[in-house]
């Protein structure tokens, strides 16, 4: 909400609603003074989605250069993904599944090697 990105745990001024509404927003002070508080939030979290959005477009466009700019200098056949350069917390998470699979297979080979060798 709009009072979360200003400051954790202090109270949502009018001043503070005006900086958001009047200056990033760029609502008319028409428009601003007759908004309901609940519409006033809404625009704002819309607001603050949209530029997160595009900040997070930006550092993918970023990685995705440097791999580029590196893919020249990798050995031959290798390919440069852009997330082996560096993983961000919006990254999708590795399942859960697929590790605990992976385990399990790892697991029954190495118990098999132990017969075999017993």
């Amino acid at each position: 909400m709009a009072g979360k990105k200003k400051a954790e745990g202090k109270p949502l001024t009018l001043d503070d609603m005006k900086k958001v509404g009047l200056g990033q927003l760029r609502l008319s002070p028409s428009a601003f003074y007759s908004m309901l508080l609940s519409d006033f939030l809404l625009a704002a979290d819309g607001f603050y989605e949209l530029e997160e959005t595009r900040e997070r477009q930006s550092w993918e466009r970023a990685r995705w250069s440097a791999a580029m700019a590196m893919q020249v200098h990798a050995k031959k056949g290798a390919r440069i993904k852009p997330t082996d350069l560096c993983k961000f917390p919006w990254d999708p998470k590795p399942k859960k599944q697929v590790n605990q699979m992976l385990h399990n297979i790892l697991k029954q080979s190495a118990d098999e090697s132990k017969t075999r060798k017993s």
